[in-house]
């Protein structure tokens, strides 16, 4: 059966089928396909995967052979496409290839792109297109000053020069040495301390909901990858210097070496960066950072552990800053052995907590409040408590700036509030007073 075709349409589709189509026995082909084919066709495919792919791929192909087995030669070129991986917040544009088909293999001649955050990717190598053999890959990939920006926590610029080699279909494995120039982990802050997490549960939910939950959840653990396939690790990760830890008062700089190896459901990390200098700021205090590591766990969120430490008197404390890196605990610990709001206060104040005035240990409820990225409970039940008021809070407005509020009922119907704003001459107090019959007064 002979076909001659011209199909053209919305997108800069412009494509042209011809040659011959056997319908009997091992249903031979010789056609001939050439044109441009938009990346839009293939929308809905990638959008279930997390991706978006504009542009078009100019395509000169003959395919021979057997309808079992066809052998396709030719070849395929893009320019100026931009891929977007949403899932990862990564952006590539000016995406442009060569790729050669000889009906074995394809020949990926140029593969190349700039990070919309800045720095380039190179890629070049073979991949197998033979029926049934699992498409095998020998690519080589380079990135000359690759920033990524996670969005939330990590920011890295890298160079690398890294294999992909192995079935696509099954774990290829990515090897080589990453070098980074220059990262940042910053710790997020928290909801303010007037605020708390909703916890939603949605009842009775259909099952596509169900699914779609089930999914988030696994992308969240896994990355996207299961644990039969995916990508498998043996990398080395460099960073001699620049690997800098900030927010609630941390500045540090770490460096050293890991080796990242396993699959991206389940990588095994050795190693750490090890601490070169660092500070931590409280209220104006300033402690050094003696040591700390940066380590990671099994799904690749930095893990810190750092200890600063200072002496107030006859007291040595220790601040330690512990935990996964979104979310750290920092406790205070004293020799002698002291309770924590009573380290802070000595800390900053070298003083006793039952020494401080109102405002004193006001300043330490907001330095909490920074340090705990929003709020401790522990400690500002305890800062509430020996200032004698019924409520103690810190809380921060659009721009920002800390509001150290204290209340106190003076009695059954009247209510006093002192407001301690991040402003010098800011503050301000609120007196609440019920005169009965629902009438309430506020000035």
């Amino acid at each position: 059966m002979s076909l001659d075709s011209t199909i053209n349409g919305a997108g800069g589709l412009a494509f042209k089928a011809n040659g011959k189509v056997g319908i009997a026995g091992n249903k031979p082909i010789d056609m001939k396909l050439s044109g441009n084919l938009p990346f839009g066709l293939a929308a809905g495919l990638l959008a279930q995967q997390g991706f978006t792919l504009t542009g078009s791929a100019n395509v000169d192909l003959s395919i021979k052979g057997a309808a079992t087995a066809p052998q396709v030669t030719g070849t395929i070129s893009i320019s100026g496409a931009r891929f977007v991986d949403v899932r990862r917040n990564l952006a590539i544009t000016d995406l442009a290839a060569n790729v050669a088909l000889d009906g074995k293999q394809a020949n990926i001649q140029k593969l190349s792109g700039k990070l919309a955050s800045g720095g380039t990717l190179d890629v070049t190598g073979t991949v197998g297109i033979a029926p049934g053999s699992g498409f095998p890959a020998d690519l080589a990939i380079r990135l000359a000053n690759a920033t990524y920006v996670d969005g939330s926590l990590f920011t890295a610029s890298v160079d690398g020069a890294m294999t992909l080699k192995g079935s696509l279909t099954a774990t290829p494995v990515l090897g080589g040495k990453v070098t980074i120039r220059k990262a940042a982990i910053t710790i997020p802050e928290k909801l303010p301390a007037s605020l708390s997490e909703i916890n939603i549960k949605h009842k009775n939910a259909p099952a596509k909901v169900k699914q779609m939950q089930a999914d988030v959840r696994k992308d969240t653990v896994s990355g996207g990858s299961s644990k039969n396939g995916g990508i498998a690790f043996d990398l080395a990760v460099s960073a001699p210097s620049k690997l800098f830890v900030r927010g609630r008062g941390i500045d540090a700089e770490l460096g050293g070496d890991l080796t990242i190896r396993g699959t991206a459901a389940e990588p095994a990390v050795s190693g750490g960066f090890e601490m070169q200098r660092g500070r931590l700021e409280i209220l104006g205090k300033r402690l050094d950072f003696a040591d700390g590591t940066i380590s990671f766990g099994g799904n690749l969120v930095p893990t810190l552990d750092l200890d600063a430490t200072s002496s107030a008197g006859a007291t040595t404390i220790t601040v330690n800053v512990a935990g996964p890196a979104n979310n750290p605990a920092i406790t205070f610990s004293s020799s002698p052995a002291l309770p924590q709001d009573e380290i802070l206060a000595q800390l900053i104040f070298n003083r006793s907590l039952s020494n401080l005035s109102a405002l004193q240990i006001a300043q330490l409820a907001s330095a909490v409040s920074e340090l705990a990225g929003g709020g401790s409970n522990s400690l500002l039940s305890g800062l509430r408590n020996k200032l004698g008021v019924d409520d103690l809070d810190v809380s921060t407005d659009a721009t920002g700036g800390a509001t150290v509020t204290a209340g106190k009922y003076l009695n059954d119907r009247t209510y006093l509030e002192l407001q301690s704003g991040a402003e010098a001459g800011g503050g301000k107090a609120i007196i609440n007073l019920d005169v009965g019959r629902g009438v309430k007064l506020r000035g």
